[in-house]
């Protein structure tokens, strides 16, 4: 008898077995193995940082113990985050590097990446096949620490860091706090250039399509004065968004969204008329509490923060910077489920926006034109938790998405059908952002 899959969830199928006379011999099922991804997909491979590989063995021992992980960590004080690989052709290679991970970037022709520090001191650059350490240096200057993200220009040949200034408790001068963009050869990670921000605390940063400026996010807060570090919610003195002319340093454009309580935290880009900005909102635990009144089963605490720093809702903004035009993206429905907004990239070919939710496993797709919300996956749906990482794969049809701690997922651009035969499921120990090439 021929079991129909669909027949069998719903339980009419299994009616039908029961009646049937005689039984049919069961066949052991194949393994399931991911599809060959073809051409246009045989030699990508995603990158994905992990933060925590103190949860990670490998060959019956803690990768930190594992030379196979281990040997780019000679003299670094111990600090060490994962840097993972997934190769559509089916490899995975990983190894631990010295860096306060957040960002990963490689180069348009794959000749270097670069694993970017955020708050810490040191960026590391790395080969992209081999992941083998290729450059260690500092940030800007003597009490400067990584802004998290960085971007290639000129194919690859120089690449752009986020800088934050040294911690400081704000004293009525913002410029004080402003942080700068860094220009450095990806070979050595030496400082050719750098320019302003113009912003407090720069963490995103994403060039335009014309390839001609810098938009940069910046968080906006500052620090308390009783304690030197970072209140929930936060102190912010001045979020915004702002516009850097890469030939010059001249700040084109700035836009203050927000002060008091929310931070400006990612963005992405397509001209100055398609900027798409996330911010982010810390709540006490009270406040998280009243998100889950509703909630009648039990749920685990999110996983992509820490205890007592809860996100809370907050819109994500659509900007053009030609029209001086802010606004929301989304409606009220789709505005309650924005919380820890995370990774956002525009899809420009079809004029959309892809971003991710992981406190409220949202994947939400917005028009570029007018912000509104085009599709949206719940993706514990599909056997994905806290969904982070977002990135265009190369073939020009394809995204994938990942999970905070593992899983990556691969949609179809456009549609946002769901190419189950080319996920893959590693482990990466949690992330924020990814990128392929």
């Amino acid at each position: 008898m021929k079991i129909d899959r669909r027949g069998l969830l719903t339980g009419g199928a299994l009616l039908g077995l029961a009646a049937a006379a005689p039984a049919e011999a069961a066949k052991p099922a194949a393994a399931a193995r991911p599809a060959s991804p073809g051409v246009a997909l045989k030699n990508v491979a995603v990158y994905v940082p992990g933060y925590y590989p103190e949860h990670a063995l490998a060959n019956g021992k803690p990768v930190a113990n594992n030379r196979r992980f281990n040997r780019n960590l000679a003299d670094t004080n111990g600090l060490q985050k994962m840097l993972t690989r997934i190769g559509f052709d089916g490899s995975i290679r990983q190894t631990l590097l010295p860096v306060a991970a957040h960002d990963v970037e490689v180069a348009p022709d794959r000749s270097i990446g670069v694993l970017c520090s955020m708050d810490g001191r040191n960026h590391t650059a790395f080969d992209p096949d081999t992941l083998e350490m290729v450059a260690l240096a500092p940030s800007f200057s003597e009490g400067w620490n990584g802004g998290g993200h960085a971007v290639f220009l000129d194919g690859g040949r120089t690449v752009v860091m986020s800088e934050r200034a040294p911690t400081a408790v704000y004293h009525g001068k913002p410029e004080a706090h402003y942080g700068r963009l860094t220009i450095r050869d990806p070979g050595t990670l030496k400082i050719v250039d750098s320019h302003s921000t113009y912003g407090i605390d720069p963490h995103d940063i994403r060039l335009t399509s014309d390839g001609k400026y810098i938009v940069a996010a910046n968080y906006g807060s500052t620090v308390s004065a009783k304690t030197g570090a970072h209140t929930v919610p936060r102190t912010v003195v001045e979020a915004s968004i702002t516009v850097v002319e890469l030939s010059s340093g001249k700040l084109v454009d700035k836009r203050k969204t927000g002060r008091g309580r929310i931070e400006l935290r990612h963005v992405a880009a397509g001209n100055l008329d398609r900027i798409f900005a996330i911010q982010a909102l810390y709540g006490s635990d009270r406040e998280e509490a009243r998100n889950h009144v509703g909630d009648d089963v039990a749920y685990e605490a999110d996983l992509t923060t820490e205890a007592g720093q809860n996100y809370m809702p907050v819109a994500t903004l659509k900007y053009d910077a030609r029209a001086k035009s802010l606004g929301k993206m989304g409606d009220r429905a789709a505005n309650r489920l924005m919380r820890h907004g995370l990774s956002i990239r525009y899809d420009e070919r079809h004029d959309q926006v892809l971003a991710s939710y992981p406190s409220s496993h949202q994947l939400m797709i917005f028009d570029g034109a007018t912000g509104a919300v085009v599709d949206r996956h719940d993706t514990r749906t599909f056997g994905m938790r806290f969904p982070c990482g977002i990135t265009l794969l190369p073939d020009g049809k394809h995204y994938a998405v990942t999970g905070h701690w593992e899983n990556l997922f691969v949609f179809e651009r456009g549609s946002h059908r769901l190419v189950r035969e080319l996920c893959r499921y590693p482990l990466f120990f949690g992330h924020s952002h990814i990128t392929s090439a």
